[in-house]
């Protein structure tokens, strides 16, 4: 009797069991080489969430932070995402830095020697490269933004149904927010000046473009009701940044467990709103 299989993330995932097997297995390609690992557990709605889990949590791993050098003075905490940057580059050391410290305390306490000293320079080095303090808060929101908007489109590539896609593509963006809670609150809803929140803009646009592309696929196969993909897009983003801005607010009310179920719930109403009634 062959294995039963399923996948997840796109496709990115196999998840399968054995004939002789209680427990379902996740097998996946991470840095060109296949890990797996058990579920622990029978149900596959809970493989299901286990291996998108298990697949954030390896490319988390997968992204080399800002370094325990100069760059940076402390390691990366382990629940967020990081960033690559090369340290070799003054600019890049800067940014890393900056990067880390609002991911820390947020933008408004990211102060310019702060920076200097996360970055191992003096505040007249940074001021070479940036022309000022908010000048190098919209390169991080445009650097971290780019990455984030990056991770969503690969699972939107994914060989799967648009209804597949379109939840894991944002149970993906709420679940990487809430595991980095304060540079998930900055990038969505931090109070900043204008021109970080121009940046922040053009964070949703590019958001707004993957969904789109999920409906309008889901549009042609017949899955997906008709109707203008960029205005169903616009209110899908809309509603993940709405509705986790008071769960990232919030860092202590619930735990991360809850929090990702209320990512899920966000998920799923997401895709009945587009869906073929």
């Amino acid at each position: 009797m062959a294995d039963e299989r399923h996948s997840a993330v796109g496709g990115r995932i196999s998840i399968y069991r054995r004939p002789n097997s209680r427990f379902w297995q996740c097998q996946g390609t991470f840095d060109g080489k296949s890990q797996r690992v058990s579920t622990k557990t029978d149900d596959l709605t809970q493989a299901r969430h286990f291996a998108e889990n298990w697949y954030l949590a390896k490319t988390d791993d997968a992204s080399s932070a800002v370094g325990q050098s100069a760059a940076t003075r402390s390691s990366p905490r382990a629940d967020r995402p990081t960033y690559n940057l090369p340290l070799h580059d003054k600019r890049a050391r800067f940014l890393a830095a900056a990067i880390d410290l609002v991911a820390s305390v947020g933008f408004r306490e990211t102060q310019v020697n702060a920076i200097a000293e996360r970055a191992g320079m003096s505040p007249a080095t940074l001021y070479r490269y940036f022309k000022s303090r908010e000048s190098l808060l919209v390169e991080v929101v445009a650097h971290v933004s780019q990455h984030e908007v990056n991770v969503v489109a690969g699972v939107a590539m994914g060989d799967d149904t648009p209804a597949n896609l379109l939840k894991e593509c944002a149970y993906t963006f709420g679940s990487r927010a809430i595991r980095a809670k304060q540079l998930g609150y900055a990038l969505v809803a931090e109070p900043v000046d204008s021109a970080i929140e121009i940046e922040r803009l053009k964070y949703r646009s590019k958001l707004m473009r993957v969904f789109e592309t999920i409906i309008e696929r889901g549009i042609r196969g017949g899955e997906f009701a008709d109707q203008n993909p960029e205005v169903s897009s616009a209110c899908i983003v809309g509603s993940l940044f709405e509705a986790l801005v008071g769960p990232l607010a919030r860092n202590n009310d619930v735990n991360d467990r809850l929090r990702l179920d209320r990512v899920r719930d966000i998920a799923d109403f997401c895709v009945r709103g587009v869906a073929r009634r």
